[in-house]
Order: C-alpha cells, then structure tokens, then sequence
C-alpha cells in the first residue's frame, strides 16, 4: 500500500503549463528583442561585444534548461519504471502469498481429517477390542461350562462301569448289532431303490415312446383333417353345382325359349390346338355351359380374361351375349385370386386403346369399325374370329398377333413378367 500510494500520486500528477514550446518562444523573443536593441542602437565594438555574450550566455541558459528538463524527464521515467517493477513484485508476491495461504488452509483441513479418522479408527479398534475381549470371555465361561460337564460325565460312566460291567458290554454288542443291522439294510434299500430306479427308466422310455407316437399320430390326424377340409373346400371333381346361374335363350321363331345353365368346375382342361394359344394353360378351373336340349359347351379362361369356347351352331342363332359378360366376370374374379399380374395385364389391356397396337392403318380401321376399341378386345378374339371381320385377312391377322404379343412384352418390361400361363406337360407341335 505505501509503494502504491506514490506510483498513482505521480502518474496522476497534473501536467506542467511551461512546457518546452512556451522556453523555446520565450528565448526566441528574448533573442529578437537583443537583435532589435542591436539593430536600432549604434554602438561600438565593446558594446557589441557584451550585446554578443549576453546572447550567447542566453543561449547556453537555453542549453542548460533543455539539459536539466531531459536529466528531470529521465529521473522520472527511472523512477517511474523502478515503481511499476516494485509493484509487479508486490503482486507476484501477493498472489504467491495467498497461494501460500491456501495451501497452509488446506494442509490444516487435511491434519484436522486425518486426526478425526484416526480418533474413528481409534474408537472403532477398541469397540473391536472389548467385543473380542467380551466374546473371549464368553467363550472361556462355555469352556469352562464344557470341562465341567465332561468331568461329570466321566466320573458317571466311571461309576457306572463299577456298578454294571456286564450290562455295558451288553449295550455295545447290541449296539454293534444294530449298527450291523442298519448297513445290511441300508444295502438291501439301495438295491431296491436301484432296481426301482432302473424300472422307472425303462418306463420312462416307454412313456418317451408313446408320447412320440402319440404325436406322430396327432401330426397325422391334423395333416389328414387339413387335407381332408381342403378336398371339401375345394373338390377336384364334383358335379359343378355351385353358383349355378340360369339364361333364357329365344328361338328364333319366337315360339319358345331354351334354358342355359353356367357350372363351376375347380380343375383345369387341357384344350386343343386352336385356342392353347389364347387360354391359361395352368389354371385350375373351367365352367360349361349346359342346355335343357342335352348340349354342352366346355369354356377355358382366356389370357385376357375372356371366355374361350367353341359356340355350337344350334345355339348360334339364339345366343345371348349376357352369357359372355357372365362367364368374363367369374373369370375376371378367380384371375385376380390366382394370376394377379396377368389380372393387372388385363385391366390396362382394357384401358389402352387398339391405336396402340403397331399394326397397319387398314387394319386399324376394320378393328375399329367391327367394334373393337382396346389392346384385350383384338387380343382377348380367338384368330378364326378375327379372320370374319371384314376388312381382315388371314395376313393382317397374323400382324394383329403379332402386335398384340409386342405390346405384352413392352408391357413386361415397364411392369414385370406374369405367372407361368403355359402348361409345360402339354406337347406342342
């Protein structure tokens, strides 16, 4: 604090007014002053003489002041210096000193620790102590209590032995005997709980026997009742009366009408050459068609989903195209269950128009006007049936085809292959 006190007295000392600019104008109007009195005087070389070391003794008090004033400044800036490195070391050393201090704090907290778990260790010792000393004391009394008890013991069988020698070796033969009896018996238990042992294990094996057949036998009561409800859903060959639906054909004379009857059957036909091409080979089902005059008709599903038959010629002039519509829908129903892929073939078959079909525009044009709007309408058309439309040859045909099977594979490509339609068993010419 009393080095302090005077570094901040002197650097807030308030500046001096006279400062070497107002010496420097002063001397330099003393010094015109002396030139004007020279100028405007006459005097004589003695007089001139004394002008002249007036002036110059004016000069060197210029000189001496500048001199003292820079010795002042450099005593003060040594002086200022000497203080601030005076105060540097004061702080260090009062950091150093409240360093000090703390480590002298800590080092009592860690003695005053160290004393208060010692005075624990202490006290915990001597709590051991007389615990230890409590239970030896105990331990010395039940000894005591023991010596005591056996010194009463021996001399009772002491006196015993005296008064009854023929009744002790009585006991212990008996005794003996006993011990004899007990391991004979011991031996003949083990036998026993071995051959019971070895007797559970074999019926244990039996159980583990007849267990796994049991199972065996409930596998093939489930697999049999599995098999047996699947053969009941879905019979291979039954006599299709299931969802049977009735038609009225009109004779074309008007006199009367035919019944038509549509049967479900749930296993698939192997079809002729004709229309293999047009019909899914791998499916499991079919329908006919049946009539009140003793006529059938047996349809196959079509790849686009429709109706594949050959229509007799008696019921040519009285068909009612309803019957078609009837057999797509079934169809369209079990395609979507079975062949989803080709289901979605179909759907955009039925939304593309037949322009996109690559086909002449003679042929366009004939499609167009014999009612055929979409790619499944000129696909879905059995080719004999196509060959009847005007406009049509057996050429332009093919080139239908053709068109057809270029837009099922342009189809694959942008939405993946359809399910296995072909029938591999079937020989082909």
């Amino acid at each position: 604090m009393t080095t302090l006190a005077p570094l901040q007295q002197l650097q807030n000392l308030p500046e001096c007014n006279v400062d070497d600019d107002v010496l420097h104008q002063a001397f330099v109007t003393a010094y015109g002053q002396l030139n004007s009195v020279r100028k405007r005087l006459t005097l004589d070389d003695l007089e001139l003489r004394l002008l002249d070391n007036c002036t110059n003794a004016l000069e060197q008090i210029q000189i001496d002041i500048g001199m003292r004033l820079n010795y002042e400044a450099d005593t003060y800036n040594l002086m200022l210096e000497a203080l601030e490195q005076v105060q540097q070391q004061l702080a260090a050393q009062s950091a150093l000193h409240n360093e000090v201090t703390k480590i002298r704090l800590d080092a009592q907290n860690a003695i005053e620790e160290a004393r208060d778990a010692a005075k624990e260790s202490v006290l915990e010792a001597e709590n051991r102590a007389i615990r230890a000393e409590t239970k030896l004391q105990n331990m010395e009394s039940a000894l005591t209590t023991a010596q005591l008890a056996l010194a009463t013991l021996n001399q009772e069988h002491s006196q015993y032995r005296r008064k009854h020698p023929e009744r002790l070796a009585t006991d212990l033969n008996e005794r003996d005997k006993t011990i004899s009896q007990m391991r004979a018996d011991r031996k003949k238990e083990s036998v026993k709980r071995q051959d019971l042992q070895s007797k559970l294990n074999i019926a244990d094996k039996v159980v583990g026997d007849e267990r796994r057949q049991r199972a065996e036998t409930a596998n093939d009561l489930l697999k049999t009742t599995a098999l047996y409800n699947h053969l009941k859903e879905r019979v291979d060959f039954h006599d299709g009366r299931e969802d049977v639906q009735q038609f009225l054909l009109q004779l074309p004379d008007g006199s009367g009408d035919v019944g038509c009857y549509i049967y479900n059957f749930h296993f698939g036909l192997s079809v002729f050459h004709g229309i293999r091409d047009v019909s899914i080979e791998t499916a499991d089902f079919h329908f006919q068609i049946r009539t009140a005059m003793m006529l059938a008709m047996d349809v196959v599903p079509g790849i686009w989903g429709n109706p594949v038959f050959r229509l007799l010629p008696d019921l040519e002039p009285m068909w009612d195209t309803a019957v078609n519509d009837e057999l797509h829908a079934r169809i369209m129903k079990r395609v979507a269950q079975d062949f989803p892929r080709l289901h979605q073939r179909i759907l955009d078959g039925k939304a593309a128009p037949v322009s996109e079909l690559a086909i002449p525009t003679r042929a366009l044009n004939a499609l167009t006007k014999a009612g055929y709007e979409t790619v499944a309408d000129a696909g879905g058309e059995l080719p004999a049936e196509l060959a009847k439309v005007k406009g049509l040859s057996e050429a332009s045909v093919m080139e239908i085809r053709a068109a057809v099977n270029s837009w099922c594979i342009k189809w694959a490509k942008a939405n993946g292959d359809i399910e296995n339609i072909t029938n591999p068993k079937v020989k082909r010419r």
